[in-house]
């Protein structure tokens, strides 16, 4: 500095403009550097595009203030731009239309603030003021001077030194405050120039008359301010943006407010979201859950209908089975008795023809009397009813879908789930028509009380022709119904079935006999004991004293009178006639004669039992006997009687071969055990228990075939049942006196017809030709075509 300068009378002005700018620029620089202390880092976000996740090359933004890359957001508008020149922002979708935001120029704005922390302005760094000479000489010596040209600090004796040589004398010197004055100058034009418009190129930001017009939008100088914005709205850049940082406080409050509601929003509809996606995933899988359902009740009433049509046909063909065998047998018969009455008649001397003529009669007699079997076989035209199935009836049977609103709150939490759930459906498993019956099955104890299937077609004819018919186009279908259903459309079950429909379809009044017997008048005087019929059609009659063995018409074709001592016990259906003697406590000879007419023994031996409440044997010998109580051994106190019902086997050597208890069954099955008949050719034991109201079918291993009977809770069917016979073609004909109703079942356990009669028959059974057979106490048989 020169020694005219500190002569100079503006100097002091001058130096006291240079140490306002010094301070303005100082606070100023606290502000800026309170600002970076409060973000040390810059956000990534900041810095990158959204559309290529780069760092900002030329930062634009949109008017909703969503930053780009140029390049990015041109090449969006390009492939985005609709007819009408609009685009959405990529990331808020709000449409811009540059035309109209720009004047028609279509160039978005510069973000400066993105561009100024991309390639951020570093602040001028303080140097060193030391004497340049001085401190190569090895002296530190504060310089006052700055020399522009050579951009170094010099002394006061040095700076003399230096402008008096004479390379140096052109160069400009200034003093260190103008140099940090200039400096700063620089910092600030490079770095404001390019945001805010200015006036003129005299615009100083430092300058203590620097302003800004509100109303022109620019930064004006000292001069600009007097000279053309006067009248206008003007302050300090400093205290509009204070300005600006107050007043814009509150709506970002507001906007932070809507965005903590926006957010709780997002996080409910992600709740929701979650919610739906359940409810999505319960409602398909509640549908296959239903398609399998109804899959395996389809499959489950495919084998009822398969095991009802086996059911059905077999018995059919069992029956033409057992009549072929009786028709070829008979046919034999009668050729056998032909070829020998034939040669006897060819060949035979007349000593033969007289020795034979009674035999040969006896026997021609006998066949011609005897049934031919060639009545028609009553055949039932079995068709499956086939209904309609529309897709209406599909929709009734599997369930539709409905919806119901829900809003979605600000609590996830209130968001209450109502998916719609299907309604489980049960199972009906039937065991065929049998009444209040029950197979014997796997798995039957696990079967709770379920209603029975009635017959839901059948249809008889009187010829051996099956007749077809047309199918019925019916649209109740036994599948049409739907979860919410009362029943199942088609398929009656046995509750429902009321008693006109089902005496309509199944039970008969006993009337019109087909022809009557009357058991000649000393058979009537006697006590009757029992009756039986035979396989050949014998009646045989057991009283006090004889054994009567008449033919199919009432006629006596023999008499077996009983051996002194021994009395009459029991008369099978099937004409065995059982006899005891007791032998003292518990014991008993028993016997019993085959039911041929012959009087031949069948059983012979002794036994022990805790009482005879029914007496027969099969074909074998093997000696059947039903008692309500029966021996155990105690350890204690030896053997005593236990009550209970069983049936007890004996061999032909008169040792017990088994004794079948409810133990066996696991159910009270047995309690009153009495008649008992034998199915030979099926290997079965039928037992009828007027105490359990029950009979009892068992195989030849003693295991329960079917049980047919009351059960509880449920209408009781008998009072008894007291009689149980066998026809040839295996059916079971149950009678209870007191009903007065007669019962015909399957050899399967299933209910075929049933009849009533007023009457209270002593006997009921089957002759070889199928006729039912019903005595009476006053000695009067009749013969029933069913």
């Amino acid at each position: 500095m020169s020694t005219d300068s500190l002569d100079d009378p503006n100097w002091a002005v001058q130096q006291l403009k240079v140490e306002f700018r010094f301070r303005r620029n100082s606070a100023l620089r606290c502000t800026s550097m309170d600002m970076e202390q409060s973000e040390l880092v810059i956000p990534r976000q900041l810095l990158c595009c959204k559309l290529c996740d780069e760092e900002f090359t030329k930062p634009c933004y949109l008017p909703c203030l969503h930053t780009f890359c140029q390049k990015c957001i041109d090449e969006h508008r390009i492939n985005s731009t609709d007819d009408d020149g609009y685009f959405p922002c990529p990331t808020c979708m709000t449409e811009v239309g540059l035309e109209e935001e720009h004047g028609g120029q279509g160039n978005l704005p510069e973000n400066i603030l993105a561009r100024r922390l991309s390639v951020p302005t570093i602040d001028p760094i303080k140097r060193e003021t030391l004497c340049f000479y001085c401190k190569n000489a090895g002296n530190f010596v504060e310089g006052k001077t700055h020399c522009v040209n050579c951009d170094e600090f010099l002394c006061t004796s040095c700076t003399n030194s230096h402008t008096a040589q004479e390379e140096f004398a052109d160069h400009q010197l200034q003093s260190e405050e103008d140099y940090n004055a200039s400096l700063e100058k620089s910092s600030s034009t490079t770095t404001q120039g390019q945001v805010l418009t200015v006036c003129c190129e005299a615009y100083d930001p430092l300058d203590i008359g620097a302003m800004f017009c509100v109303e022109c939008d620019i930064s004006v100088c000292a001069d600009c301010h007097v000279n053309k914005h006067a009248e206008h709205r003007c302050a300090e850049l400093m205290t509009i943006a204070q300005h600006f940082e107050t007043k814009i406080k509150e709506p970002l409050k507001e906007l932070d407010n809507d965005s903590e509601e926006i957010s709780e929003f997002l996080v409910n509809l992600d709740s929701t979201e979650q919610t739906i996606l359940e409810q999505k995933d319960s409602l398909k899988q509640n549908v296959r859950d239903r398609t399998k359902q109804l899959c395996s009740l389809i499959k489950d009433y495919q084998k009822l209908l398969l095991d009802d049509i086996e059911r059905r046909f077999d018995d059919q063909l069992e029956e033409i089975k057992t009549r072929r065998l009786d028709l070829e047998m008979h046919l034999e018969a009668i050729r056998g008795v032909k070829d020998f009455t034939n040669n006897l008649i060819t060949y035979g001397s007349y000593e033969e023809k007289v020795h034979l003529r009674k035999k040969v009669g006896y026997r021609i007699r006998e066949l011609c009397e005897e049934s031919l079997g060639t009545d028609p076989i009553q055949i039932h035209s079995v068709r499956l009813m086939e209904p309609n199935v529309t897709v209406d009836t599909i929709c009734d049977m599997f369930g539709t879908i409905s919806t119901e609103e829900q809003s979605v709150g600000t609590n996830a939490g209130d968001t209450k789930e109502n998916p719609p759930t299907s309604q489980h459906f049960q199972r009906y498993h039937s065991f065929g028509d049998s009444g209040h019956g029950s197979d014997s099955m796997e798995n039957a104890e696990n079967v709770e009380t379920e209603p029975e299937l009635v017959e839901i077609f059948g249809k008889t004819h009187g010829d051996l022709h099956r007749q077809d018919s047309k199918q019925s186009g019916s649209d109740s279908d036994m599948l049409s119904s739907s979860n919410s259903s009362d029943k199942i459309k088609n398929v009656k079950f046995r509750e429902q079935v009321e008693q006109n429909e089902f005496q309509n379809e199944n039970v008969f009044n006993l009337e019109n006999p087909k022809r009557e017997v009357v058991l000649p008048a000393p058979i009537q005087k006697e006590c009757i004991k029992g009756i039986g019929i035979n396989e050949k059609g014998d009646i045989i009659v057991g009283t006090t004293t004889t054994i009567h063995v008449l033919e199919k018409r009432g006629i006596v074709r023999g008499q077996i009178p009983l051996e002194n001592g021994w009395n009459i016990h029991s008369v099978a259906s099937d004409g065995k006639v059982s006899m005891t003697v007791p032998r003292g406590d518990n014991r008993f000879k028993v016997r019993v004669l085959r039911n041929d007419g012959t009087g031949h023994i069948l059983s012979d031996f002794n036994v022990e039992s805790f009482g005879l409440n029914f007496v027969t044997a099969d074909k074998s010998g093997t000696l059947i006997i039903t008692s309500n109580r029966y021996a155990q051994i105690h350890k204690s106190h030896g053997k005593a009687a236990k009550s209970g019902g069983n049936i007890a086997f004996y061999g032909s050597d008169g040792y017990l071969l088994r004794r079948i208890t409810n133990e066996d069954f696991h159910a009270n099955l047995l309690e009153k055990p009495q008649m008992v008949v034998v199915d030979e050719k099926r290997s079965r034991t039928y037992v009828a228990d007027p105490g359990s109201h029950k009979v009892i079918a068992l195989n030849a291993d003693g295991g329960l075939a079917f049980e047919y009977g009351n059960i509880e809770g449920q209408e009781e069917i008998y009072q008894g049942p007291d009689l149980i016979s066998i026809d040839k073609y295996g059916n079971v004909i149950i009678t209870d006196k007191r009903e007065g109703r007669i019962d015909i079942l399957g050899h399967k356990g299933n209910l075929k017809k049933s009849f009533y009669t007023d009457d209270i028959p002593r006997f009921v059974g089957a002759t070889p030709d199928k006729l039912l057979v019903t005595a009476m106490p006053d000695g009067n048989m009749k013969f029933y075509d069913t």
